[in-house]
Parts: C-alpha cells; structure tokens; sequence
C-alpha cells in the first residue's frame, strides 16, 4: 500500500469570533489566535497544494460511518452569526472523493456522503482563513462517525492516503477543533476546574510533535472537558510522516472560556 502524505497540515479553531469581521471590539480578546490562523492558512497556500481536505467535528455525523460533504459548489455565510453579508465560495473536490470513495468501499471503512446542506463551521471558518490567504483550489470536508476509536480514525487515515496518491499533485490537510468548552464560568458548557488540564495535555502532545497521543487522554478527561479536537487530531496524526519534532504550536488561549490551539503540524514547502 502506497499513501501520499501533505504537503502542510495545520490545526484550526473554527470559533467564529476570531474572525474579525465577527468578533469586534471582542476580537481584540483572541488576536493572539486571528493572528496565528493567518499564519497557518497561509502555510497551507504557500505549499501551493491545489487540493485541501478539511476535517471537520460539525459535519452532520451518521451513526458508524464517516462521511463527506457532497455537492459541486459550496457558498459558505455567516449569516447564523449576524453577518449575512459574509460569503466564501468553493469548490467540491469530486475527484478526491470519488477515490476515497473507491479505496474506503475496498477497505471496509464505512463511508457515507452527508447530503448538499449549508458548510458548517467546523469548516466554514478556517475556510475563511483560507480564502483570505489567497487559497481558490478545491476542498474536500470530512466528517467523523459518533464513536471513533484510535483504530478506526488510523484506517480511515491510510485509506485518504491511499486515495491522495491516486491523484496527481500535492494536497494540504486542515485538522478543526476546538479545544474544552469549561474554562471558565460562562464557557457555553460551563465551568469545570479540570478542563485546563485537558487542554494542557493536548498542547503537551502537538508541542513534542506527536499530536496523535491525545488519544491517550482519559476518555473521562475528554468528556468533562466537552472538546471536538480529539478526533480530528486522531485522524490527522498517521498521515504526518510519524516524526518528531514536525509540528509547532502557533497560538494557544482560552479567552472566553472555549480553548483555541492553532498549530503547523507538517510542513514540506517547495
């Protein structure tokens, strides 16, 4: 089996108050992650990559499946969050699809497409980001089924890695998440004292380069810190060359309660 790994894959937050335009005067609170965002999308373009998978925690999920965002061409708004007048367009990456498709059926890694509804913005605010930077290839976006193990997230990941070197160019990968929701009191699922520690042992493992041992994070830990980053993590990490040392934490801050960790966690520029 022969896998082709990206060019650049970077983690994401997809909070929508760091966008400026959303955020305000509030955004001044989270300028340390606005800031690394840009950074990271602009890695992800520089590598001139004309293909990018986005993994996405908010795609509408199945049951035991994986699934894919299908449709030809999606127009993203902010309109759910006061900005109606904030579009992005971009388009689908049949291709990509078509052979995950193919290798997934092949695979036995079950795979379903999530039906053509509005983005969600688990991708539509990296999205953002990305089209800012200068990025106009093609995108596909992932999501993840309700139970994920270790195992299944490794398939899955060799099985998109197969399907890349099926086709013909470099390719960017963007992990979204969020990190706990309980930082603080007023944090959308409240405040829990242990969340900190959550967010301190994922730092801890992109820091040493090894993003994929947040699966070793205690499932209780995970829950009562009311994360989405883990999965996409989980499935990011077989697909980094397994090196050390491949990844660097751009921004990390929790300044309303939810924790947003922007990171590079591969980089081959030409």
């Amino acid at each position: 089996m022969s896998i082709r790994l990206p060019t650049t894959a970077v983690l994401m937050c997809h909070a929508p108050i760091v966008i400026p335009a959303i955020g305000g005067a509030r955004g001044r609170d989270c300028a340390l992650t606005t800031a690394a965002m840009a950074v990271a999308a602009r890695s992800v373009v520089a590598s001139g990559v004309s293909r990018v998978v986005l993994l996405s925690p908010h795609l509408p999920r199945r049951a035991e499946a994986f699934s894919w965002k299908s449709g030809t061409r999606w127009v993203g708004s902010f309109a759910a969050f006061g900005r109606p007048d904030l579009k992005m367009a971009f388009e689908a990456d049949l291709e990509a699809a078509e052979a995950l498709a193919h290798v997934a059926a092949r695979d036995r890694v079950p795979l379903d497409p999530s039906g053509d509804g509005p983005m969600d913005h688990g991708a539509l605010v990296p999205l953002w980001f990305l089209g800012e930077a200068g990025y106009t290839g093609r995108v596909l976006i992932l999501g993840f089924p309700w139970e994920l193990g270790q195992g299944l997230a490794e398939c899955f990941a060799m099985a998109l890695g197969e399907a890349m070197d099926e086709l013909e160019g470099p390719w960017g990968l963007v992990a979204s998440g969020d990190m706990s929701h309980r930082l603080k009191a007023g944090a959308p699922s409240g405040y829990h004292p242990r969340a900190q520690d959550f967010d301190r042992a994922v730092v801890a493992c992109v820091e040493a380069g090894t993003p994929g041992g947040v699966s070793g994070i205690p499932a209780g830990l995970r829950a009562l810190a009311a994360e989405d980053v883990v999965e996409s993590l989980q499935t990011a990490a077989p697909l980094l060359g397994g090196h050390r040392g491949g990844s660097r934490v751009l921004s990390y801050e929790g300044p309303f309660g939810v924790g947003y960790l922007v990171a590079i966690l591969r980089e081959e520029h030409p």
